[in-house]
């Protein structure tokens, strides 16, 4: 299962990179925009840019959309918040700047405001699927599973061959104890992509839910060959021999996975694993 700390910028969102900072070569060599510097010295060539006076609204919103990243990753969420308002204030009908402050919302813990958000956005334009992506995400967090489950329909609808739609909704139907249909998801992942660690392990801990041991075991010894010291990877294994009876190697797996990673049965009690 995945567990990632919150950021302004979602994985769903780090695919729009592209939209928010398009290459052009005419801007390469403005360092707000080439992203070639550090993050300080990129938020304070958009900064310099921004006070500079220009009446060109797309690069001011791209330089404060750029700022807002820069924040993101320092960890500094109510700067990177401040930076999206005047995003949109610059141009309300950026359907991106609603995403980007929606996901800031989200890692607020303001659902309703990032929800008000991803409806706008996507009432500017509702064939993104990312945008239905992150709404279901957040539907999810607030605890509203059948809004999300509708969310990451449509995700999975308009962009079928993306491993996310699927991992998303899977945890939702885990959330549901809907297990089969969870197993399902777990299991496109892995078809789409073989090498994703996560996908053996998610569906590893929904065999777990679903006292299917033996499959669960398969799962999580497939994503220790991908990725030898997984924590969470190590903690099903062992909670698996345990269970099966093979109380030393279960033992040993889940110290191992405790003095990689501290705090990693916290992880899985989230999952309704007792």
């Amino acid at each position: 299962m995945r567990f990632r700390a919150p950021t302004l910028i979602s994985a769903a969102a780090a695919a729009l990179l592209l939209t928010v900072i398009p290459a052009s070569a005419e801007k390469a060599a403005d360092d707000c925009f080439d992203g070639k510097l550090s993050v300080q010295d990129v938020l304070d060539a958009c900064a310099t840019f921004i006070a500079s006076g220009s009446d060109d609204k797309k690069l001011l919103v791209r330089a404060h959309s750029v700022r807002a990243l820069g924040y993101s990753a320092t960890g500094s969420i109510d700067k990177a918040m401040t930076e999206m308002d005047e995003a949109v204030k610059l141009d309300p009908k950026r359907a991106n700047s609603y995403f980007m402050r929606a996901a800031g919302h989200d890692a607020k813990r303001d659902y309703p405001k990032a929800i008000a958000d991803l409806d706008e956005a996507i009432s500017i334009n509702d064939k993104d699927a990312d945008y239905y992506l992150l709404r279901g995400v957040v539907y999810g967090h607030a605890s509203d599973l059948d809004k999300a489950l509708a969310d990451l329909n449509k995700k999975v609808e308009l962009d079928p061959k993306a491993t996310n739609g699927y991992t998303n909704r899977g945890i939702i139907y885990r959330k549901r104890k809907e297990y089969d249909l969870s197993i399902a998801d777990y299991s496109e992942v892995i078809k789409l992509d073989p090498q994703l660690t996560e996908g053996y392990i998610d569906r590893g801990w929904v065999y777990v839910l679903n006292d299917n041991l033996d499959k669960a075991g398969d799962d999580f010894d497939k994503a220790l060959k991908l990725q030898e010291n997984n924590a969470i990877a190590l903690v099903g294994r062992g909670l698996v021999k345990s269970r099966k009876g093979e109380v030393t190697d279960g033992s040993a797996d889940l110290r191992m996975a405790e003095k990689l990673e501290p705090g990693v049965f916290d992880k899985v009690r989230m999952l309704g694993v007792k």
